[in-house]
């Protein structure tokens, strides 16, 4: 038995009781003493407490915190970053799946390495029913920031529940900033904790599979701004034009997430605001005229052309009787879609 645990696993809840239960009882199948978990509820129904209620019965290492007033996500995330009390912060999402074997991987790695912040590998199914692991092949230690040839990696802490991090110094830098106006705000503790001290790991172990969500937020903001909006909100050590690089590289990428909403594969809800397009333009440029055409191509492009087209790609991975088969589970998904998220309001 650990006496003194090392990790804690954070967790930000908002009205997901069932997909949080599953996640307490994965994580109660990996308790050896040498981890906490720690949930913060932004939740205005008292189910998932009485939840939490009940398997603390049977989980000594099962704290539950409940926020007097709605936080949300970005300042949730804060919060159970000053509530941890061990050194290093597991941040995992209420709807993931926790892979066997996580917990002690991630403490084997952060004794191993030390890191101030570290990114684990994960699987996920992409829209063409693939199963896909993301994403290094070895361990990866960066101990100088001169080592990252581009941001790609940096970039991985976007999801949120493959990144640990070890709680170091204060994030009153944050929280001084807008930064509840984001959904990437462990971007913005990731680069300043590595500010802080530059130690930085990529490691290869699968920690959780990603249950991917198909709504979203408003597309322009959720997708091709918070990102860059979370590395340029407080002073760090890195160079912001390599973040702009990397988000400028995958704008076809976004073009065809924006079309796949045609068919179902994924919505996005709202429209941009003036700020939106505002910041559009300041960060992406010339590419910026490709962006704001984005709806233009999306009303020109008939749907029957975007169906044949994926419809072609399951048929050259999977043949035809898969491919009918996931075409026809996957086409109008995100319209059946009813799991409960802030992320579809957001904008």
């Amino acid at each position: 038995m650990f006496t003194t645990p090392l990790l804690t696993v954070a967790i930000p809840e908002y009205e997901r009781p069932e997909t949080l239960e599953k996640i307490i009882l994965q994580l109660k199948d990996q308790d050896d003493g040498s981890f906490l978990v720690l949930i913060s509820d932004d939740s205005h129904s008292h189910n998932s407490e009485e939840m939490i209620r009940k398997h603390q019965k049977t989980m000594p290492n099962l704290a539950y915190h409940r926020n007097e007033v709605n936080l949300g996500f970005s300042e949730n995330v804060c919060k159970l970053y000053e509530l941890a009390t061990t050194r290093y912060i597991w941040f995992l999402c209420n709807d993931e799946t926790v892979l066997p074997g996580a917990i002690k991987n991630i403490i084997q790695a952060m004794q191993k390495y030390e890191p101030v912040v570290g990114v684990f590998n994960c699987t996920w199914i992409n829209p063409y029913g693939e199963t896909l692991l993301a994403r290094v092949a070895k361990d990866i230690i960066y101990d100088d920031i001169q080592e990252l040839k581009d941001y790609q990696p940096l970039m991985r802490t976007t999801f949120l529940s493959i990144l640990v991090v070890e709680k170091r110094i204060p994030i009153e830098a944050i929280k001084k900033t807008n930064y509840k106006d984001n959904v990437f705000v462990q971007v913005t503790l990731a680069l300043l904790l590595l500010s802080d001290k530059f130690k930085f790991c990529e490691i290869a172990s699968p920690i959780v599979h990603r249950n991917v969500g198909y709504k979203y937020g408003e597309f322009f903001k959720f997708y091709l701004l918070d990102n860059l909006k979370a590395v340029f909100i407080i002073k760090h050590k890195f160079e912001n034009e390599k973040f702009l690089r990397w988000s400028r590289r995958h704008v076809f990428i976004g073009l065809k997430l924006y079309l796949s909403q045609k068919i179902g594969l994924f919505k996005y809800n709202g429209t941009p605001t003036k700020e939106t397009i505002k910041n559009l333009i300041k960060f992406y440029r010339l590419y910026s005229v490709v962006l704001l055409f984005f709806p233009v191509i999306y009303f020109i492009t008939p749907k029957f052309l975007i169906k044949r087209l994926y419809l072609l790609k399951l048929m050259r991975i999977h043949g035809r009787e898969q491919a009918l088969e996931i075409y026809r589970e996957n086409i109008g998904r995100a319209f059946a879609d009813t799991r409960k998220t802030g992320f579809t309001s957001y904008r």
